[in-house]
């Protein structure tokens, strides 16, 4: 049986699926094929109950659901130097960081965070590119809101430093990721201690910010059942013609208003400065207001 011995654990929307694709690239890492098995946060998505931490997390975002089925997603690896998967639910479930250092103690976390303004909203954006039904920026974020309420960093992270050793958590801040990607990867790969001299493809960007054109079709493309159909009965080749349509109805997303903006950073100020007290280091690249 073989465990992994790292995990990507957050946060969505916070660069996750380029940084599995950039790692999934390297021929001494193995990727569990699956991006966010989530197992480690299911138990507490079927029965949420902290609903000052937001809304419950879907059920269908967490296709791996009995330790069986977790352990099989790595029958495959190998020889591979690192192991590892990349589920963004881990940071969000209370209960994660206790069932991760209960299974794999030693194993090392690697966190991507975002500001929490930013993060919110590409949150929202994100459903809006599902086709779900929403209100306009304002309705939707506000303290209350569970796009918001995910953006309080500090006693998630707190969570993973109670059980973890500092020396096994590597924290990533998205901006700088996005301003230097291969440079950021390649730290990456010395953490994993595999070989740095490899160069992925990092000018590909992946599950960038975007919105529908006709939100009836994205509800459609992104129906979980409709998904799964598609991936039992057509071949593959078909599969990414389908991907390739519900790409086709896609537009930039648009700006965040500025006043909106700094309405959230001015709520997130005070979890900011714990944050950057937890960590020592400075976040004076979130607190920027333009």
């Amino acid at each position: 049986m073989t465990k992994p011995n790292f995990m990507m654990i957050g946060v969505a929307k916070a660069g996750t699926t380029s940084f599995f694709r950039y790692l999934d690239e390297h021929p001494q890492i193995f990727m569990c094929e699956i991006k966010a098995t989530n197992y480690f946060g299911y138990e507490d998505a079927r029965d949420w109950k902290w609903a000052d931490e937001g809304d419950a997390p879907l059920l269908q975002n967490f296709p791996v659901r009995t330790l069986e089925a977790y352990e099989a997603v790595f029958d495959k690896a190998t020889n591979e130097t690192a192991i590892g998967e990349v589920s963004p639910q881990y940071f969000r479930c209370p209960t994660a960081a206790r069932r991760i250092h209960e299974y794999v103690p030693n194993a090392k976390l690697v966190l991507s965070l975002r500001n929490p303004a930013d993060r919110a909203f590409s949150g929202f954006m994100m459903r809006t590119r599902r086709g779900e039904p929403v209100k306009g920026f304002y309705d939707e974020l506000t303290l209350n809101s569970s796009h918001v309420k995910e953006g309080f960093y500090y006693k998630r992270l707190k969570r993973f430093l109670d059980l973890f050793p500092k020396e096994q958590i590597k924290i990533y801040i998205f901006e700088e990721f996005k301003k230097n990607a291969a440079g950021t990867v390649a730290d990456l790969y010395d953490f994993l201690g595999v070989d740095t001299s490899f160069t992925p493809d990092t000018s590909v960007k992946y599950n960038p910010g975007a919105v529908p054109k006709i939100r009836l079709f994205n509800k459609l493309f992104y129906n979980p059942r409709l998904i799964d159909m598609t991936k039992s009965v057509f071949p593959e080749s078909m599969q990414g013609m389908f991907k390739q349509i519900r790409e086709l109805n896609l537009t930039a997303s648009p700006k965040m208003p500025p006043d909106l903006r700094a309405e959230l950073l001015n709520i997130y100020r005070q979890d900011i400065l714990k944050l950057e007290d937890l960590l020592g280091r400075d976040l004076s690249i979130w607190r920027n207001t333009n």
